[in-house]
């Protein structure tokens, strides 16, 4: 199983020189199996960049098949979807799993995204590809052809995201971003999720310093990161939702201060660049 970074930054896209060897692309990530079936998480901007593999084989050809599941619909999760190509495709089939949100279900989320005030597409019916959108039922597992999938609720600030488990050629991925932990350290929900993975990638939008002024904000610290990393027994640590504020230097220094306190192998996700799990 390998796992792909289309887009490793959060809040907002990053372009400039600064941002050029982490990437400055909103988060979506590919999870490939030996078989060569895919799975995407979230449909940031970096998913403009995926369309173009895509494209340039089955799905390019209306032949496609893609289960895509969205963490949760902040703008930077969702804002690469009126761009994605594979999209526009009549015979692609591409099956969008997400939660409800008070209420609101996920479809209807969506399709405002599209309306005339924000895209020249004017909704979800004027997608040529098959699309079908799913409430998801976390706690549970959900079926998508060559993995094994299973969610629980993380906290993140006032409301609350998908993360997610992901099995596939006897190796595990678990995917848990957007997430700020209670003060007494990762639920009981996640460890159960996390346990024993072989990667965890996780939120570390702030260092340790920054987090101290941005509490409360719904995302974590490194040292919140490695904490985690350490108390579900994960195997390898990926920082991930990189800060539109952190450039390549100062990620670098984020990675050489973290790998003193972790006790296993860890990482910032880059952009482009395949990880063997």
């Amino acid at each position: 199983m390998k796992v792909r970074f289309w887009g490793v930054r959060g809040s907002c896209a990053t372009p400039g020189g600064r941002y050029l060897r982490y990437g400055g692309n909103t988060t979506a990530i590919e999870v490939r199996a030996d078989s060569g079936h895919r799975i995407l998480i979230d449909l940031g901007t970096g998913v403009t960049e995926f369309a173009k593999e895509l494209m340039a084989a089955e799905f390019g050809k209306g032949q496609g098949e893609l289960p895509v599941l969205l963490t949760h619909t902040h703008v930077d999760h969702i804002q690469g979807l009126p761009f994605f190509t594979p999209l526009f495709i009549r015979g692609n089939k591409i099956r969008i799993m997400g939660r409800e949100l008070k209420g609101v279900p996920l479809k209807e989320v969506l399709q405002d995204q599209l309306n005339g005030h924000y895209s020249p597409l004017y909704g979800l019916e004027n997608l040529a590809a098959g699309l079908e959108v799913q409430t998801l039922q976390t706690g549970s597992s959900w079926p998508a052809d060559g993995f094994e999938v299973k969610t629980a609720l993380a906290p993140h600030g006032s409301t609350s995201v998908v993360a997610c488990r992901i099995t596939a050629d006897g190796k595990s991925v678990v995917i848990m971003t957007d997430v700020e932990h209670a003060p007494e350290g990762i639920s009981s929900d996640l460890v159960e999720l996390a346990r024993d993975c072989d990667l965890l990638v996780h939120d570390a939008m702030f260092s340790d310093s920054e987090y101290a002024l941005r509490a409360g904000w719904g995302h974590s610290s490194v040292g919140s990161a490695i904490a985690a990393a350490h108390t579900v027994g994960a195997r390898r640590l990926a920082l991930f939702h990189h800060s539109p504020d952190s450039s390549d230097e100062r990620l670098d220094a984020m990675v050489s201060e973290a790998a003193e306190a972790a006790s296993i192998p860890l990482f910032a996700a880059q952009e482009g660049h395949d990880v063997t799990v």
